[in-house]
């Protein structure tokens, strides 16, 4: 196996001991999330803080989205790409000009 995969995957593993550490350590205490028009009450502070992640990774897809989609339209040759279809190369036009003089 590829040593980067390994390492990669007892990174995750470890992550998931920690998490899964936290939230039993925690599980005890709760949390009045307040939202301005009304209150959550007793909730768990490891579910407050994933979901607080959770929102927050949601936001930043969101907001990365737009320049995202557009960036395959700012990049030149990029609907030929899209399409399946390739572009013959272009000639060096000083290469055709030695071989006509040559011929």
């Amino acid at each position: 196996m590829n040593k980067r995969l390994l390492i990669r995957a007892a990174a995750g593993f470890g992550l998931i001991v920690v998490l899964g550490w936290f939230a039993h350590a925690h599980s005890s205490q709760s949390v009045d999330l307040r939202f301005g028009l009304f209150t959550l009450r007793g909730v768990s502070l490891a579910v407050a803080l994933y979901g607080a992640v959770v929102v927050g990774m949601l936001l930043m897809l969101a907001a990365s989205l737009r320049g995202d989609l557009r960036t395959p339209q700012s990049l030149p040759g990029s609907d030929s790409a899209a399409s399946g279809g390739s572009r013959p190369p272009k000639a060096d036009k000083g290469l055709e000009k030695a071989e006509r003089r040559s011929s």
